[in-house]
């Protein structure tokens, strides 16, 4: 069958799709991207056929505040959090959504799968279910469905642990919607009803897993929180690896001989602007350690961008092949990107996370609840900070023995199983229905 997938252009976003590809590609089945040009030499390189975003929303997202000169002006919380939505989510849907009915033509496929932040999928999936092909989420960021206890998807809240606390959260929920979701939904229903379809269902991040007809969460269940409802369509399929890029440090099997910890820093592929905010900060705080290596990846940026002199005990590359470098690292250092958090717990490596943009506080949030890290609730942490933190998850076996907790659950799922399983007995499903004689009435007598 053919298979379209619809990508946000983010490296974040791109990378877990075409891990999806890679494994459907296995099973004979024919791929096409909805790309940015940024990935269009990595697509057709995997051997993918490539489809280009319009050029008006095609942002480079390398520098979010370059893409988006105007979101500097806004500190962290909801004024901040209401521009990216408008500007990364809202006004892109019309192009994207026609960019996309343009390709289906020319590459009618039988599937759609798209990421967690691609909203030009919406109007074609809020028309006639019978006129669209399949419909398939899949999640980038933590699951956005409402949660059991009325806490709003974004500033990282912890589950409720009593009932006043619920209607704390059901409080902060109202603030929420007032100073983000309302606003955003009101000019989201607005595109969608000039292009003739139906209002969202639910706030935005939700309505773009609700309407799919299957939800795939690249993670494990025991890291979300428990939902208000019971998504019989939801399947948890463990994490989408990469099969890897970049150098694999001879420094790595010196240090694991010698019995040295071996930290792993990642500002991740979007917030690595400033690589002083966490990299500097981990360097300063562990350079002095010879029982240490540190392992920094820039995410695609010169090392040279690091602020300050490297230590001796510190190796930094643009890439570093996590697949092979995950199973020997004793703590990862991040901003707390998705796919670093759930690769890093697949390995069942503890995490310490900073971060408050983004998905990053629902992540840390995650971690914290989950015992599986610490979460240091800042964009610019100390290396005094960045220090206790590394050396607490060392001395506390907790951490790692509840990191190994979820290893094990990752361990039970296969996604190149799953994913495929899935998605076929989906589009399969569909076909059977469309092939199906409609009911024949029998005559009144």
């Amino acid at each position: 069958m053919k298979i379209l997938f619809a990508c946000f252009p983010a490296t974040g976003h791109v990378n877990p799709l075409l891990v999806a590809a890679h494994l459907l590609r296995k099973k004979g089945h024919e791929i096409g991207f909805y790309a940015g040009v940024l990935f269009r030499e990595k697509i057709e390189a995997a051997g993918f056929r490539f489809f280009p975003l319009p050029a008006d929303v095609d942002f480079d997202l390398r520098d979010v505040d370059a893409a988006f000169p105007e979101r500097k002006n806004y500190p962290p919380g909801p004024e901040k959090m209401r521009h990216d939505f408008t500007m990364a989510f809202v006004r892109p849907m019309a192009s994207q959504y026609r960019g996309l009915m343009s390709i289906l033509e020319e590459f009618p496929s039988d599937v759609v799968i798209h990421d967690t932040a691609f909203s030009g999928v919406l109007p074609l999936l809020l028309g006639p279910r019978s006129s669209r092909p399949a419909s398939v989420y899949l999640g980038v960021l933590g699951l956005p469905l409402q949660r059991e206890d009325g806490a709003p998807f974004g500033p990282g809240l912890l589950p409720a642990t009593s009932e006043e606390q619920r209607k704390q959260y059901r409080e902060i929920a109202q603030q929420f919607d007032e100073a983000v979701t309302h606003a955003v939904e009101e000019m989201a229903n607005e595109v969608l009803q000039n292009l003739g379809t139906r209002e969202l269902p639910a706030p935005l991040l939700e309505s773009v897993a609700l309407v799919a007809d299957l939800i795939l969460q690249p993670c494990v269940p025991s890291f979300e929180y428990p939902l208000r409802e019971v998504h019989e369509n939801l399947h948890f399929i463990g994490a989408l690896l990469p099969e890897g890029a970049g150098a694999l440090p001879p420094q790595l099997a010196e240090a694991k001989k010698a019995g040295r910890k071996v930290v792993l820093v990642s500002q991740g592929t979007i917030a690595n602007g400033d690589l002083g905010q966490l990299v500097s900060p981990t360097i300063q705080a562990l350079g002095d350690r010879d029982d240490v290596l540190i392992l920094v990846t820039t995410g695609g940026k010169p090392v040279e961008n690091i602020p300050g002199p490297l230590s001796k005990n510190t190796v930094a590359e643009p890439f570093l092949n996590f697949r092979e470098i995950l199973p020997h690292v004793d703590a990862v250092v991040t901003f707390g990107g998705y796919g670093t958090v759930t690769q890093s717990l697949s390995f069942g490596v503890p995490i310490i996370a900073a971060g408050l943009l983004e998905d990053k506080p629902e992540n840390g949030a995650r971690i914290a609840w989950t015992g599986s890290g610490i979460y240091l609730h800042t964009d610019n942490p100390t290396a005094e900070e960045v220090r206790e933190a590394v050396e607490k998850v060392f001395a506390e076996p907790s951490y790692r023995s509840n990191a190994k907790k979820l290893a094990e659950e990752f361990a039970a799922l296969d996604p190149s199983r799953e994913l495929p399983r899935l998605i076929e007995a989906l589009v399969s499903d569909r076909q059977a229905h469309a092939a199906s004689p409609a009911p024949v009435l029998e005559a009144a007598r």
